[in-house]
């Protein structure tokens, strides 16, 4: 137990250090000096594990990822997860808060589901933007290798009158009642399992085609390789909207988890909207029961260079009480009779249905 206790302060102070590293202060009352766009960043919210890996989730994302990328990951991995998280972008004057859940167990039909809200505020000294985004998602498989999944998503934006770039303008100002979007959309996704280790994943982003920046309508896939001690992707993200154009976004990121505790995390990742080359870092330390990770990402080549960090807390529970012995690389419910192959064959390596 003291080696435990010594790994645990160990892996408690790399976090720490970390955060000092990418976390520049916030204290400062000076305006955004990224664009509102590039710090709105399509409104996409990332888990750690995503933001490390340059947003390549596509394919392997499940758990809490699996909510905000792809939904039809839900069924790859039996878990209850609760999350609680937060980002912070300095550059941007933005911090996201919020909490989610998702449970792939406590049903006999083979269904998955989750939810998350999360509320965010940007550059509240200028533009002043808030909004709160929450998700619904649901995922099924089909047969041994397929899952289809399904998230609906509703956006409430507020910018005040006479608070955009350009003043009291119709192009970039808020409306007398402050709300500048509310409305939902829908993501659909599907992933196939190619082999235990090798997934595809697509999925379509806003399909309702709101036709605004803050809903963007979107294309993204990637394909990925995990294994009990090593996963990686790569994949890529068309976004249809926010530029009158399509642009593509390429993204990589590779996962090492070692000592059956800790996970090591970098990616990179081409966004040609923003023109900006990023590379990112996380590290998390997963326990049978709860995880502690933090991530954060640099952009290290772009006119306007921007900074996101996200830190998040997870419990792992354990609802059916067959883990009284557990496994040693499983933090999540192990497969119950009559569960999907899809399910059970994703955990074959177990540790992965924990990340």
């Amino acid at each position: 137990m003291p080696s435990a206790a010594r790994f645990r302060a160990t892996a408690t102070r790399l976090l720490g250090g970390l955060a000092l590293i990418l976390t520049p202060s916030l204290s400062s009352a000076s305006p955004a000096t990224v664009s509102p766009e590039q710090g709105y960043d399509r409104g996409e919210l990332n888990t750690p594990r995503a933001m490390a890996m340059g947003g390549a989730q596509n394919a392997l994302g499940v758990s809490t990822t699996g909510l905000y990328l792809n939904p039809a990951n839900l069924p790859f991995a039996r878990v209850y997860h609760i999350e609680a998280s937060g980002m912070l972008s300095p550059e941007a004057r933005r911090q996201t808060y919020g909490g989610a859940v998702v449970d792939s167990v406590l049903n006999r039909f083979g269904l998955s589901a989750g939810f998350a809200g999360n509320w965010s505020i940007s550059d509240p000294d200028a533009v002043k933007r808030t909004w709160i985004d929450l998700r619904l998602s649901i995922a099924i498989p089909l047969g041994d290798r397929f899952a289809i999944g399904m998230t609906g998503r509703f956006l409430r934006a507020e910018q005040a009158v006479g608070k955009g770039p350009l003043g009291e303008s119709l192009a970039s100002d808020g409306t007398p009642d402050k709300t500048v979007v509310n409305a939902p959309t829908v993501d659909l996704g599907f992933t196939a399992a190619f082999t235990k280790e090798f997934r595809l994943g697509v999925v379509g982003h806003n399909l309702s085609n709101p036709g605004n920046a803050f809903l963007p309508t979107s294309l993204a896939a990637g394909l990925g390789y995990g294994s009990r001690e090593f996963s990686i992707e790569a994949g890529a993200h068309i976004d249809f909207t926010t530029f009158g154009k399509p642009k593509v976004r390429a993204m990589g990121g590779a996962e090492l988890f070692i000592l059956d505790r800790l996970a090591i995390r970098a990616g990179y990742r081409y966004d040609d909207g923003f023109r900006t080359h990023a590379v990112s870092l996380g590290l998390g330390y997963i326990d049978r029961k709860w995880s502690i990770e933090l991530s954060g990402r640099r952009d290290i080549v772009g006119d306007l260079q921007g900074t996101q960090t996200v830190l998040s807390l997870r419990y792992f529970y354990d609802a059916t009480g067959v883990n009284d012995e557990p496994d040693p690389q499983s933090a999540s419910i192990r497969p119950v009779p009559n569960a999907k192959l899809v399910a059970r064959s994703s955990n074959r390596e177990r540790g992965m249905d924990r990340r």
